[in-house]
């Protein structure tokens, strides 16, 4: 599969005669990348400063992948294995260098991996291609874009909140900022991010059907929902294409692509699709409990919610918005109807399907600060942005500070993820494989080993459960 992939992008990259070059000057370029690996820092990987409690089991399923033969089994029953399943795309490549230089080194390699996803994303919005404090502002501007969730949780509890808590779900929904997701969920948040600024990128050019063929079925391999969340404007971008006169021959798109493309979909959603109906669709009493999951007021939750989150923002945007009209309102529509719909413990449609939409909105924030500077005039809308934005920001600047002050944690391979989970196989990262075909294209599973296999490997106890769990 990776061999075939490789063939339908050098096809893209042939056809279409490539020369990519640096937009940015090298000033630029280096000031950006080292704030993409500062920010990335501040995350969890790397465990160079507190990791939240969600890093417990990514490490666990690291030192899985590392420590064992692919794909890792937890147990065997009635014939058939129980199965490690999650973002392969986030976590393999980091096992292949703790494989080749030992488990030491795993934990380093999925922080440079995380950083060059940052970096990626950083590198890819409009952003000014000179140093300057217009560079500054504006990646200011995205690593602190975030909702109003301080302001709305004064106004819907009377309280202000304590300091550096986290301020999302403060009421039934939640729109993470894209700090919150690099910190709770970066397998997820670096492919919709990157996925999302390409989308903006390149929808308008007739080619853009050959790059998402060839890029979409590889964000699968991270995570399902970029493909989803990305859908809505592909069909937008789609009727736009056919609406211009082209043809489905005009894309340009090869066999070879298109095989590719299906058979590593395929394949990699019966994957994660593996024993499917293990996971709850709703949220658990224990994530209603931590969460604030109280549907008492719920309108008045759901409209605060709204405009605290985009709306209000976006409808000042929109006085100056001079071009991708379809795009911005179809990304406020979906932020709009997002809320009605739930699936998973915390409400994964939710957090996942929200990003393209608040990239939309975030590269025309940033047009516009470009556009006003340039003219030397910022109108009166533009100085009530500034204060929502300074307000949002609350939200990501809580968990940065969070993670720079609060006591570094240090990863934990000692056990395995079962033995993390409570002697458990949690659903969201084990299926049983009681696929045929699958089995048939997948090497025999093995067994992961536990703690005191660990041990007699060499490996450091496991911290004490109470530290861990």
């Amino acid at each position: 599969m990776l061999a075939l992939t490789l063939v339908s992008l050098s096809q893209f990259i042939h056809r279409q005669g490539r020369h990519w070059t640096n937009p940015y000057s090298f000033g630029a370029t280096i000031f950006i990348v080292v704030i993409a690996f500062a920010w990335a820092s501040l995350g969890g990987a790397g465990h160079f400063f507190e990791s939240n409690p969600d890093w417990l089991m990514r490490d666990k399923v690291l030192g899985d992948l590392t420590l064992t033969d692919w794909p890792p089994a937890y147990s065997f029953v009635d014939g058939h294995a129980h199965i490690l399943r999650t973002a392969l795309g986030f976590f393999l490549p980091a096992a292949v260098v703790g494989k080749l230089f030992g488990i030491a080194s795993v934990d380093v390699a999925l922080y440079l991996y995380c950083a060059i996803g940052c970096s990626l994303f950083l590198l890819l919005l409009p952003l000014p291609k000179k140093p300057g404090g217009l560079l500054l502002g504006l990646l200011l501007v995205t690593i602190l874009f975030s909702g109003m969730d301080y302001l709305g949780i004064v106004l819907i509890t009377g309280t202000t909140p304590l300091f550096p808590l986290r301020l999302e779900w403060w009421v039934p929904f939640s729109y993470s900022s894209f700090t919150g997701a690099m910190h709770w969920a970066p397998n997820h948040a670096i492919p919709l991010l990157l996925v999302s600024v390409l989308f903006y990128r390149h929808w308008g050019h007739r080619s853009w059907p050959m790059l998402f063929m060839v890029m979409l079925p590889l964000t699968v391999i991270w995570t399902p929902f970029a493909a989803a969340a990305i859908l809505p404007f592909l069909v937008l971008a789609s009727w736009r294409w056919f609406a211009q006169g082209n043809q489905f021959s005009d894309s340009q798109i090869s066999f070879v692509q298109l095989l590719a493309s299906a058979l590593l979909t395929i394949l990699t959603l019966r994957l994660l699709t593996l024993d499917l109906a293990a996971i709850p669709a709703l949220p658990s009493p224990t994530a209603a409990a931590n969460w604030n999951f109280d549907t008492d007021r719920i309108a008045l939750k759901y409209l605060l919610f709204i405009l605290m989150e985009f709306a209000i923002l976006a409808l000042l945007l929109a006085r100056d918005l001079r071009h991708s009209h379809g795009l911005f309102w179809l990304a406020c529509a979906i932020l709009t109807i997002l809320p009605l719909l739930k699936f998973g413990p915390s409400n994964d449609l939710l957090l996942r399907l929200s990003t393209p939409c608040l990239v939309v909105i975030l590269i025309t924030l940033i047009e516009q600060i470009a556009q006003w500077t340039k003219a030397g005039k910022i109108p009166r809308a533009g100085y009530a942005i500034a204060l929502i934005l300074l307000i949002g920001a609350a939200t990501p600047f809580n968990e940065m500070y969070r993670a720079a002050t609060f006591k570094a944690s240090v990863p934990d391979y000692g056990r395995s993820l079962v033995e993390q989970h409570w002697d458990t196989e949690p659903p969201h990262y084990v299926g049983v494989a009681n696929s045929a075909w699958l089995n048939s294209v997948l090497s025999a599973p093995t067994r992961v080993p536990n703690a005191s296999e660990r041990r007699s490997q060499g490996l450091p106890p496991a911290a004490p459960a109470a530290v861990s769990r």
